[in-house]
């Protein structure tokens, strides 16, 4: 990428084309290369996201993409001198660039343009007609005003028109369809890539009917395109709407030279053994459809040459051009071998040398430097650059550049140092050129959140206060939260959390102390307040103590039970496995790598393995279960594999039995629809051990069934099993390994895994091409019904329509009857029979009908890719996790999906309902589930960790102070006890610590922030925190600084057992808790080393003088004594 760069900024006559193997790889290199070459114009060119010869349409995002490419291509006034493209994208044939720009639409305000020409025109370049745009590719009309979502912007575009003259634009937010900013121009793209206008319309009939005979202008498809319509799929005809197509070779200029990356012969062949495999496919059914004469909208496969190129035609265009190929390894025959090495690791260098970080970088570049290295710093952020600059000044290095741009002019006369913004793992050295990456010095800190956490700070964000909650403090017990208040003391403005007690008695907590406040999260909690200066609530925290420690004590029986007892080791031939591996057919993603790792070690060893994968629907959770399945089996052993309902363990066998073909694996299915005898037959073989695998519902865990050698259960969806279900199973696998799928984990399994008690595997990430649900919450109304139907229909999909009471779904049945021409509707609910409810399923997964009216009975049912709508009505009356599961029945394919929460007017929603869908409609973003689990957590409460309420509610000192308490009783039964006291440290430095209220104006953002910044434990932490306030908010303001500053001093003064520090302006006070923490001998030596003036009063207190120049130097000093003090008892 670098040499591609440089080249391009050497030799005005060269430009590039770089072909990846995959978008994936597409897109991280471009955004690389913007952030290190933002001068050059690139484009990118990804292939069409659909398979070759689909039903389906590239989505609108990957079309608009392309477009917009090939618009930069014909313009030269601004040569395109990089681009980037797929090798799915270079064997495509394209659309002739000569009939893109005639359907540009550039618009102005002032300019005349007649309303309906426009509106057709976009209609003719694939813009489809909605009530509400959402989605790029739509667009309606109300009156005057247009609303059009062209690709080439990030949100849609409202046209006020008066008459012919455009009155005003602007861009609006999708979901709540206001207006953002106003703007003075805007370019409106083609949405398709095929244009239906009458010339191309025309080309289309005449060569459709020449290729598949005159019959053929009896199908769905052509009578379609006959008539302007943009039907699912028609890009797969492109050539039959223009003369010829062209490849990329013909498109771009000869001046282009191409690289091809180190897989291109690979993917090449694979891409073009799949054109083949899918065209003969089709071929075969055409075929087979002339010879029982029922061609009639069968689908009619033009020649693949048409569409694509094939192998003799690609490899003449290369010969023709100038090329290079990349390879990983060194070529002796060559010259032009790039001899690049890596970077020390100085984060590596620090943990193992224990070497300062910052010195040992400092040392490398300035040695480097003499020898006339140019040194570049690639940062993650401008937060990181901003402290990448901080220190480098530190020690002296001022001559920094940072205008964001790898090149460098005249670098050998300056010797600037580049920070640029540029996300790299690994820097490199090569050349006369070193790049350092931020991981190179920080490890991951800043670039990768701790899975673990990722959960704590969901906790964390769920927690946040709103005036009129009822929050726990430490030491004072519950008190109604009254809003953050300004208090002035000395003219330093501080500020505080107002509580008010009972008597309405008030407490005022500064907010460097607000990490020993926490939410209640309790029913009723009124009746809960407590009385400041009485000994209610001490007297009611040790009895909860007690009750916990008995809890604890089971916790750790039940622990200790599983970690003693011995399972057998899993293992299998590597060979083997791999094979297994190589048959999945997607690309992992890193998360679900991750969890895969996490599970294999977890069965590679003798100590019963008991995990928890959280991961949201659709993300790869089975693969996880089948790779351990598969080594499990493999090792003579049996493996156990639980659904809640029969309709998901059916399909979870069909989908081993698929998966594991040809492996000679026994795998059996067994629920209530399972025939007597059959079962008969099951139960006997299990015991025999001559079944592998079995999966199943609750029927398996029966008394009756018997394993000759279980060593492998899988729980999926567990939030569903009952309490006595969970406890057969505990009774079933204390020498077994225990593995948990789940999307929403009850909030008592998310507490055990949080606490430590479950191992916990997260796979956040989402795999290619999957779009996060949009979320609505909206009155029941025909529109919205209407609305909401066709648009999913339109494209060729189904919808889910749920309903919470069974005399709910006549009524909804009837309502879309009348709304909907076309909908063939099937229901299903808890009274039919299992053979009813599997067959109505079944149905609709075949596609024999496109609208299913259901109860939740389908919350964990079959996984439908085709059903990518749902509405939920009166959606209040659900649970949170019952909403989430729902949600998840769609957006299951690379297609958008949509979630309609639909609320009666004649229902008042209760305050737990209203909580449940503002979470459930906040969480857009893929990988949700276990934010929506703390959520409701936070809601509900953890419940008693081995009791049976679930709904749990901790009454006695609510949710967050119940788990603190648990941890450390358990903490303590372990051993691992806490050597010193809960320390509160007061801390005055005459000067204002807080977050101004210009820089966060957002009070709950400001208050989440305080509690964060409250939670930070560590040096490193505080850092990072610093970089995303700079981030998110700008530069921190002093104010802030300061408060970062005391929060650090107040960090080391609880490892130093001081308990209070008061400073003026000639010096400091310390006053340290008198309980043995210093050695006595350590303290004296380090008091006559010390380089400050520090001496003990008769008081014993500590006292420094100093005459401080400022706040900042005040507080670096404060700082720096506390942190010696502290060493002095940590070692």
């Amino acid at each position: 990428m670098f040499s591609i760069g440089d080249t391009i900024l050497r030799d005005s006559d060269i430009s590039i084309v770089y072909v990846v193997k995959n978008e994936d790889k597409l897109y991280k290199i471009s955004k690389l290369f913007e952030q290190l070459y933002p001068d050059i114009n690139y484009v990118n060119i990804p292939a069409w996201d659909c398979l070759p010869y689909d039903s389906l349409s590239p989505s609108t995002r990957v079309s608009g993409e392309r477009i917009n490419s090939f618009l930069k291509i014909i313009d030269k006034n601004n040569p395109v001198r990089l681009v980037i493209i797929t090798v799915n994208a270079l064997i495509q044939k394209n659309i002739p660039l000569k009939y893109f720009p005639n359907n540009i639409r550039e618009l102005t305000i002032g300019a005349e343009i007649n309303l309906s020409s426009f509106v057709k025109n976009a209609i003719d370049t694939g813009y489809r007609r909605t009530g509400n745009v959402m989605d790029i590719g739509e667009i309606t009309v109300r009156g005057g005003i247009v609303d059009i979502f062209s690709p080439n912007y990030m949100d849609p575009i409202r046209i006020d028109f008066f008459g012919d003259e455009i009155e005003e634009l602007k861009f609006f937010d999708p979901l709540t369809q206001l207006t953002k900013v106003s703007i003075n121009n805007v370019t409106v793209l083609p949405i398709s890539e095929i244009l239906l206008n009458t010339d191309n319309i025309d080309l289309f009939k005449y060569n459709y009917r020449k290729t598949f005979g005159s019959n053929a202008s009896q199908d769905e498809f052509f009578q379609s395109i006959s008539q302007g319509i943009h039907y699912p799929g028609l890009e797969h005809w492109a050539s039959l709407f223009y003369p010829k197509l062209e490849s990329i070779f013909d498109i771009l200029d000869d001046n282009f030279s191409y690289i091809f990356d180190n897989s291109f012969d690979d993917y090449c062949e694979m891409r073009f053994d799949d054109i083949k495999d899918y065209f003969n496919t089709r071929d075969i059914a055409f075929k087979e459809a002339i010879k029982n004469k029922n061609i009639t909208d069968c689908y009619k496969p033009v020649c693949s040459n048409e569409l694509y190129l094939n192998k003799t035609q690609l490899n003449n265009f290369i010969s023709n051009k100038l090329s290079i190929k990349i390879s990983p390894f060194r070529n002796p025959k060559i010259d032009s071998n790039l001899e690049g090495k890596n970077v020390p690791n100085f984060w590596l260098n620090k943990k193992v040398k224990s070497t300062d970080l910052f010195e040992d970088l400092i040392s490398f570049i300035n040695n480097k430097i003499e020898q006339d290295y140019k040194i570049i710093i690639a940062c993650k952020s401008n937060g990181s650059r901003k402290l990448f600059s901080e220190q480098l000044n530190k020690y002296g290095i001022y001559n920094l550049d940072l205008d964001n741009s790898w090149h460098i002019k005249d670098f050998s006369s300056n010797k600037k140092i580049s920070l640029l913004i540029g996300n790299l793992e690994k820097g490199f050295e090569i050349d006369a050129n070193i790049i350092i990456s931020e991981t190179d010095v920080f490890g991951k800190k800043y670039s990768r959140i701790n899975k673990s956490k990722k959960l704590e700070i969901a906790l964390e964000e769920a927690e946040s206060f709103t005036v009129g909650d009822y929050l726990v403090h430490l030491e004072y017990g519950v008190g109604r939260y009254n809003g953050l208040k300004v208090v002035d003391i000395n003219n330093v403005k501080h500020d505080c959390l107002e509580l008010e007690y009972l008597s309405k008695d008030k407490l005022l907590v500064p907010v460097q102390n607000i990490n020993l406040l926490s939410k209640f999260s309790s029913k009723n909690s009124e009746a809960l307040l407590d009385k400041l200066g009485s000994k209610t609530w001490s007297n009611k925290k040790r009895k909860v103590k007690e009750k916990i420690r008995d809890i604890a004590e089971n916790l750790v029986r039940v622990a200790s039970e599983r970690k003693l007892g011995k399972a057998i080791k899993l293992t299998c031939n590597t060979n083997d496995y791999d094979d297994f591996v190589s048959k999945f057919e997607y690309y992992e993603t890193d998360d679900q790598l991750d969890a895969i790792k996490d599970v294999l070690k977890d069965i590679n060893s003798e100590r019963p393995m008991d995990r928890l994968v959280c991961g949201d629907v659709g993300f790869g959770k089975t693969e996880v279960a089948m790779r351990a399945a598969y080594i499990a089996a493999k090792s003579k052993s049996q493996v156990l594999v639980i659904a809640p309902t029969t309709i998901l363990a059916r399909q979870h066998y069909e989908t081993f039995s698929k998966r594991f073909i040809d492996d000679n694996i026994s795998i059996a299915h067994m629920s209530r629809l399972t025939r007597d005898k059959e079962k008969k037959v099951i139960t006997t073989n299990l015991k025999n051990g001559l079944v592998d695998i079995v999966i199943g519902t609750h029927t398996l865990l029966s008394d009756k069934i018997l394993f000759k050698n279980l060593c492998l259960v899988i729980v999926d969806e567990e939030q569903r099993f009952g309490v006595s279900q969970k406890e057969k199973l505990k009774n079933l696998t204390i020498n077994s390994h225990i593995l948990t799928l789940t999307a929403t984990p009850i909030p008592r399994t998310l507490h055990m895994a949080l606490s430590g008690i479950k191992d916990l595997s997260i796979i956040a990430s989402a795999p290619q091409e999957r779009l996060p649900i949009r979320s609505f919450v909206t009155p029941f109304n025909d529109f919205n019904i209407k609305e909401g139907i066709q648009r999913e229909l339109h494209r060729g999909g189904q919808v889910y329509f749920i309903v919470p009471r069974i005399k709910d779904i006549k009524d909804v049945h009837d309502k879309i009857s009348t709304l909907i021409d076309n909908a063939f509707i099937s229901s299903v609910h808890g009274r039919m029979s299992s053979n009813e409810i599997e067959n109505t399923m079944i149905d609709f997964y075949e596609g024999k009908c496109n609208i299913l009216i259901a109860t939740s009975i389908i919350e964990n049912g079959l996984d439908i890719p085709n059903a990518n709508t749902i509405f939920i009505y009166n959606a209040d009356m659900f649970g949170l996790g019952q909403l989430y599961q729902l949600k998840g029945r769609v957006g299951r394919s690379d297609k958008r999906a949509y979630a309609y929460y639909l609320l009666s007017n004649k229902r008042t929603m209760t305050s737990n309902a209203e909580k449940r869908l503002y979470a459930i409609q906040s969480l857009e973003g893929l990988g949700a589930g276990f934010s929506l689990a703390a959520h409701d957590l936070d809601i509900r409460g953890a419940g008693n960790l081995l009791g049976d309420e679930q709904s749990g509610q901790i009454k006695e000192v609510g949710v967050s102070l119940y788990q603190q308490l648990l941890n450390e009783a358990v903490s303590d039964l372990k051993g691992i006890t806490k050597s010193k006291k809960n320390i509160l440290p007061q801390i005055n430095i005459q000067a204002p610590a807080l977050i101004p209220e210009n820089y966060i104006l957002d009070l709950s953002v400001r208050l989440q922030t305080y509690r964060r910044l409250g939670n930070l434990k560590e040096n490193n932490e505080f850092e990072s925190f610093g970089i995303e306030l700079i981030d998110r908010f700008g530069a921190i303001p002093k104010e802030l600084n300061y408060l970062i500053k005391v929060m650090k001093i107040k960090l080391n003064c609880e490892g130093a057992g001081i308990q209070r520090i008061d400073s003026g302006i000639n010096g400091a006070t310390l006053e340290v808790i008198n309980n043995g923490y210093i050695d006595p001998e350590k303290f004296i030596g380090w008091l006559k080393s010390s380089i400050y003036d520090v001496k003990i009063r008769t008081d014993q207190k500590i006292n420094i003088s100093y005459k401080w120049n400022s706040i900042e130097e005040r507080l670096d000093i404060l700082e720096d004594i506390t942190f010696q003090i502290k060493n002095l008892i940590d070692n």
